[in-house]
């Protein structure tokens, strides 16, 4: 009998395992690069176009994340009952169907509901799915690696959607990218197909392992069961989150992420928005390009940087990048429009905050188990990045009310100080929870020895 099964099971090629990546990878690219990363271009022809001010309309980010965040526990239990392909083909629907509505749209209400549908359909095939086909294929040695090139599909999609979309934008406006309004809203409509199609292709051959297949052998599964054992042996086992909770410096950190996320919204969502008032559209999809790349080598580094240097350095150099690329903002403000050493300065921008990007993207997962332990890993994980997003929801609408209340200007001067304080109090903070993880680590082991 058990001859039998072993027959009847199939040893799966790392060949057709990285085809799943390459479809993750593609998945973050194009679905997701539509869904999220290209909404921010249509920010200043929408504002011009129906009169709405920079500060209203940005709430649809602010929206977006809010019901997202909520929506990603359920859809992550829902994964374990209902048929990946299906819940991913879900999720391709729901961003096509927002894309739509944004096309059909003329007031707030609108764009906000399409916003939300669309960020809750993006976590169906992204946010959670991509995790949860890597994890199935992968569920063993060669994981992080698996994810880590999965997710840098975002920051390729970025180099080539950015520039595409303002082309596309470009013909279907007119005016200059000061005062240009939209002629027609058939940009929304060619990428809601345009993510449908890609979408379902993708769908047709993304799946998780059927049960007689064998992803990873007895052996490799041994090998790495030692060797996370041996590392588990080896790590910091940390607190219990109610006692992190307890600690003032984990609150002090949190108040440093939050700043933080203040003066990130408008580096990820405001950009193109400032930028249309000071370059070509052509020149901004440049930038959005150049950005792609920056990100791309960020995602890369950002691993090696924490794995060397630590939390507190890399967060630092982080830091110093984000400031430059305001700083090349804050630059381009004086200069008039089409100037090319604002092209220059643009680019200088998209590459150091592409750089940085890891501070968000990979830096909560690491630095929840290296500050605090692997004891309550996921539920610190989750404290972390909560007081990021919260900064970040905040950070995108306030942004806005600073520009429409005196100018961009100024709004930057603000986001230059959110992130400059906000770095310097979570590098604080992470030299003195590493102080006093050394101290406790050395108390149990000297009540160890005493045993």
């Amino acid at each position: 009998m058990s001859t039998d099964a072993a027959t009847k099971d199939k040893v799966v090629s790392k060949g057709y395992k990285y085809f799943m990546v390459f479809l993750c990878m593609l998945t973050q690219a194009i679905p997701y690069g539509i869904a999220q990363n290209i909404q921010p271009l249509f920010i200043h022809p929408l504002v011009n176009t129906f009169h709405f001010t920079l500060a209203s309309y940005t709430l649809i980010f602010t929206f977006g994340a809010v019901f997202a965040s909520v929506a990603s526990p359920f859809i992550g239990k829902a994964l374990e009952k209902v048929n990946f392909r299906l819940m991913y083909l879900i999720g391709i629907g729901l961003s096509a169907i927002a894309y739509v509505i944004f096309g059909i749209s003329t007031k707030l209400p609108g764009f906000y509901i399409a916003a939300i549908i669309c960020m809750v359909g993006s976590t169906f095939y992204s946010g959670q799915g991509v995790p949860w086909v890597i994890n199935h294929w992968f569920p063993a040695k060669g994981r992080g690696a698996a994810l880590g090139i999965a997710f840098c599909g975002g920051s390729i999609g970025n180099i080539f959607l950015q520039p595409a979309t303002q082309a596309i934008l470009k013909h279907y406006m007119t005016g200059n990218t000061k005062t240009g309004h939209l002629t027609s809203m058939a940009p929304f409509f060619i990428f809601a197909v345009a993510l449908l199609v890609i979408g379902v292709i993708i769908a047709c051959f993304i799946r998780t392992p059927k049960k007689d297949e064998i992803v990873v052998s007895n052996a490799e599964l041994a090998e790495s069961k030692k060797a996370e054992a041996a590392a588990k042996a080896k790590e910091f086992k940390g607190w219990t989150s109610k006692q992190v909770l307890q600690m003032k410096w984990f609150w002090i950190f949190s108040l440093g992420f939050l700043i933080i996320g203040l003066g990130l919204a408008s580096l990820n969502e405001d950009y193109a928005a400032f930028l249309d008032t000071k370059l070509s559209l052509t020149d901004v999809g440049l930038v959005g390009s150049m950005y792609g790349v920056g990100c791309l080598i960020g995602n890369i580094s950002g691993g090696f940087l924490f794995d060397k240097f630590g939390t507190a350095k890399s967060m630092a150099y982080a830091g110093c990048m984000y400031i430059l690329s305001i700083l090349m903002m804050i630059f381009i403000s004086f200069q008039p429009y089409g100037s090319s050493i604002s092209k220059a300065a643009g680019i200088g921008y998209a590459i150091f905050c592409g750089l940085a990007v890891f501070s968000y993207m990979s830096g909560p997962a690491f630095m929840a188990k290296d500050l605090f332990g692997s004891r309550d890993q996921g539920v610190m994980l989750g404290y972390v990045g909560l007081a990021y997003a919260i900064g970040y929801a905040i950070g995108a609408p306030l942004f806005g009310i600073i520009k429409g209340a005196a100018s961009f200007t100024v709004a930057w001067y603000f986001m230059i100080a959110f992130v400059a304080i906000g770095f310097i109090i979570l590098v604080f903070a992470v030299i003195q929870i590493k102080r006093y993880q050394k101290k406790y680590i050395a108390e149990q082991a000297a009540k160890a020895n005493a045993k």
